[in-house]
């Protein structure tokens, strides 16, 4: 047995070296396979320097001994038995959890309405119903006016189920049933300069220091009809393990109070594209039945008459804005009308105050000021609304507002040690939404309690 020592802990180096380099170099890429919370780099780089020291001790053990002529070493043999172990057995073992072996079941899902990018041919963004099933079915959809239903079935059977509503009109109130069952009614917003919308970030599903009772409370509000939303934006962090096809299932079950009646958008997170999570996220949150038509399933851009929306890939800091990304947001900035509405949703946020946890910065983030900041400043992008801080903020810089609202169930971040010279108002231990209504030239942004009691306004003009 002694004799393939060294080869196996060459080869568990081996594995953890490779562990290391395929999440370095696949962080950003379109597999997303190590996309991972940058609380966890540590442990990756840990992982590839562990791989090297095994490697360097079998070729060290291959010298002593070929040098030596001897069977001895007996001692060293069994030290790098032992420690490639968790080398060969780690990675197949976290890949068998990421894929949904071990990380529970997404099980049968409500309908989420959720939002296409573009514009669709009335001015309102054509919206898709998604739900998913246990087993493979055949369902049907059935929606429209009351003066004009379309049924909808479904070629195959399949578990994960979605039906395009387009050319929608605006202003107007549709209604749609799966299977004849319950309805499910919506309506569109105008396609003008009048918009209402609720933002929302960071629930956190399954993080097991969240408060699910009011991430429900608040996605109840934002259902009423009586408060008269016509979109609602999740910026992120839906999940805490975006590997974990559980987490993605309860968080669905309970949005759907919200979801399935106010069309919605789920921007992407860093914990959503956990370990594996990309594929989950894109696979549940933006189907590939939903055509793109100006960007991708992580970034694209929203069209409501003059309210324009860009939903950005902002996980963490500046990583995941890619060269690609980069040039279709100047691209879609340069297109919109001056005289429009231009507003950004994305994750991670920009100016920001904070404290220092965990050794990183979680206030002003210079990755994403240096290389988002100038083109809002020069394009004249009115509102970003991020998350990913737990907390609300309200601030300002050159000509651009900026709001943070992280707060709709995840544990609220301590309190501020840095304050951003942007600050202009700051609320932290206390969950909440945001509250936008855009009317003409006139922007209203209030933070809302999960009751909807307003507890800060801001106004902006364009």
């Amino acid at each position: 047995m002694k004799r393939f020592v060294p080869a196996i802990s060459a080869l568990a180096g081996f594995l953890l070296i490779a562990f290391f380099i395929l999440w370095a170099f696949s962080l950003h890429g379109t597999l997303g396979l190590f996309r991972v919370n940058g609380q966890f780099h540590s442990l990756f780089l840990y992982a590839g320097g562990f791989g090297l020291l095994l490697l360097l001790g079998s070729i060290l053990y291959f010298a002593i001994k070929t040098k030596l002529q001897t069977s001895s070493i007996k001692w060293l043999a069994a030290i790098l038995l032992l420690l490639s172990v968790p080398g060969i057995l780690g990675p197949p073992l976290a890949f068998l959890y990421a894929d949904g072996t071990f990380s529970g079941s997404l099980g049968a899902t409500p309908p989420q309405l959720l939002i296409a990018d573009g514009s669709g041919k009335n001015g309102i963004p054509d919206l898709a119903v998604t739900f998913n099933s246990v087993s493979p079915e055949k369902d049907t959809l059935t929606w429209g006016t009351p003066d004009k239903m379309i049924t909808d079935t479904e070629n195959a059977a399949q578990t994960g189920h979605v039906f395009m509503l387009r050319d929608l009109e605006p202003s107007t109130s549709y209604s749609y049933s799966i299977n004849s069952g319950n309805p499910y009614t919506f309506t569109t917003p105008a396609a003008g300069d009048e918009l209402h919308f609720a933002m929302g970030s960071d629930a956190h599903f399954g993080a097991g220091d969240n408060r699910p009772d009011l991430t429900a409370k608040m996605l109840g509000e934002i259902a009423k009809k009586a408060n008269g939303f016509d979109l609602f934006l999740s910026a992120g962090d839906l999940v805490d393990r975006g590997f974990s096809a559980g987490q993605w299932g309860e968080a669905f079950r309970a949005f759907s109070a919200a979801s399935s009646v106010i069309p919605t958008r789920f921007a992407v997170g860093n914990h959503d594209t956990l370990f594996s999570g990309l594929s989950r996220y894109e696979r549940y949150a933006y189907p590939a039945e939903i055509v793109v038509q100006t960007g991708s399933r992580l970034w694209d851009r929203i069209d409501v008459g003059k309210v324009h929306f860009l939903v950005l890939d902002i996980e963490w800091s500046a990583e995941s804005y890619t060269s690609a990304q980069a040039s279709w947001l100047e691209a879609q900035l340069k297109d919109i009308p001056s005289d429009d509405w231009k507003i950004v949703v994305s994750h991670g946020f920009y100016y920001s105050s904070g404290s220092v946890v965990d050794g990183w910065e979680w206030y002003d983030n210079h990755e994403t000021i240096s290389a988002l900041s100038p083109l809002f400043e020069k394009y004249g992008v009115n509102l970003v609304l991020s998350g990913h801080n737990h907390q609300m903020e309200w601030l300002q810089h050159n000509g651009v507002s900026y709001a943070i609202c992280g707060a709709f169930g995840g544990l609220p971040d301590v309190a501020r040690t840095y304050t951003s010279p942007a600050s202009l108002w700051y609320l932290n231990g206390a969950d909440g939404f945001l509250d936008v209504t855009i009317k003409g030239d006139t922007c209203t942004v209030t933070f809302r309690d999960p009751g909807n009691a307003a507890i800060k306004t801001f106004s902006i003009s364009r």
